[in-house]
């Protein structure tokens, strides 16, 4: 991956270089500057969602949240395939992804992880951690509060425009990743077991 990386900085680099040089470093500069202002808008809101999730999780309403999804979660991951601990991260990663809080979600997706992969005896990953992580790619937004936060500060008037389309195609393509992930790990089921009887 890393040389992936180099290859496109060095060939961009050279791309400029060639075409119009006396605007490299302004552009830079520029694009310096606009990523530095964006980082900071940002930041003040994740940092409001990370705190209104760190309140949650020491308070009783992490529990009533969790008690709220449990029958989601059990529906999505199965019944008896996740401990207490994991489904309380699972919850709160959920509840960060649905309000369009990405991330807000990944510190609480990879503690669900770490949680799952206590009980894991291989170093392989599980179903319900593949399941996570397609959850959290395929990421359902009622609120895509990141996606609002950029397009307004790209000047946007209207950012909440997006909220319907976002919607839709999050409701789609996180029913495809669920199915996807319940037919592989049906077939890997299926090929192990007869793997075991042969």
């Amino acid at each position: 991956m890393n040389k992936i990386w180099l290859f496109l900085i060095i060939s961009a680099t050279v791309a400029l270089c060639i075409m119009n040089p006396a605007d490299v470093l302004v552009g830079l500069s520029s694009a310096g500057n606009k990523a530095v202002t964006l980082c900071f808008q940002l930041a003040a809101v994740y940092s409001v969602w990370t705190g209104i999730f760190n309140i949650l999780s020491q308070t009783k309403i992490s529990k009533w949240l969790h008690k709220l999804l449990s029958p989601l979660i059990n529906l999505i991951f199965g019944k008896n395939t996740l401990d207490e601990e994991s489904k309380k991260y699972v919850s709160m990663n959920m509840s960060a992804n649905i309000l369009g809080m990405n991330g807000a979600a990944t510190p609480l997706g990879i503690k669900a992880i770490e949680s799952m992969n206590k009980h894991n005896k291989t170093n392989a990953a599980t179903f319900p951690m593949i399941m996570l992580v397609v959850l959290c790619c395929t990421s359902l937004q009622v609120m895509p509060s990141s996606i609002i936060g950029l397009m307004t500060s790209a000047g946007s008037t209207n950012a909440s425009k997006i909220i319907i389309p976002s919607l839709i195609a999050g409701l789609i393509s996180t029913l495809l990743g669920i199915v996807f992930v319940k037919l592989f790990n049906l077939i890997d089921k299926h090929i192990h077991k007869g793997k075991i009887n042969g």
